[in-house]
């Protein structure tokens, strides 16, 4: 039992020892680790490791600043009411590319002129930057003449309109029905419905007197009989 209890004391004090030990190296690395992180020559290289990481962000930044050109602007001029084919060939569009994304029939408007334009007049944008366009077309769209006789003057011009076309000169002949359209004409002529027309052609209408104003047409002619 001696011999036991010996032994179990000689490993308790050579645990400790162990122990001991350890935790002293590891004091001792713990306190070289931060004599180290203090020393001169660590602060030294620490602070030249920043000033290199500085100047090289500096240099990333400025290259990517010439490299897209950056702060390098140019106006955008005001195109609209030009013709497509001036602005494109003129030297001082030289900056710009364009494209005609649209073309759109405007009886108003000049065939080939601008009359809309991405980006808009007054933006700053960069130089070749592409320039979007809708332009008046060269060639005029096609509708269907409708039908317009028996109709009230109001139901025939809202039919012109959606049709894209113009109601012109209105011609008033005798006939019972008030307000009602008698007959169409175009360029002097009877126009059939479904006839093609270009669009913003002008239709002219007879349309009827009334009731009331042949009777005092039929008057007038008696009194002057």
């Amino acid at each position: 039992m001696c011999k036991i209890h010996f032994l179990c004391k000689f490993v308790d004090y050579l645990g400790n020892t162990i122990k001991l030990t350890f935790s002293g190296y590891l004091i001792n690395q713990r306190m070289d680790f931060l004599r180290f992180l203090f020393s001169k020559k660590f602060l030294t290289h620490f602070l030249i490791a920043i000033g290199i990481t500085f100047v090289l962000i500096w240099i990333t930044l400025q290259s990517l600043a010439w490299y897209t050109k950056h702060n390098d602007y140019i106006i955008v001029p005001d195109f609209r009411g030009l013709y497509f084919t001036d602005v494109r060939s003129a030297s001082d569009n030289i900056n710009y590319q364009f494209n005609v994304i649209d073309s759109i029939f405007d009886p108003d408007k000049p065939r080939g002129s601008i009359l809309s334009q991405d980006p808009f007049p007054g933006a700053k944008v960069k130089k070749n930057r592409m320039v979007y366009l809708t332009v008046t077309s060269m060639v005029p769209e096609k509708t269907a003449m409708p039908e317009l006789r028996d109709l009230t003057l109001r139901q025939a011009q809202s039919m012109l309109e959606s049709a894209g076309l113009k109601i012109g000169r209105l011609s008033y002949i005798k006939s019972f029905d008030e307000d009602a359209v008698q007959n169409q004409f175009y360029k002097g002529r009877m126009i059939k419905a479904g006839t093609e027309l270009d669009k913003g052609s002008v239709i002219n209408l007879t349309v009827g007197m009334g009731a009331k104003a042949m009777i005092d047409s039929l008057r007038v002619d008696s009194l002057g009989e």
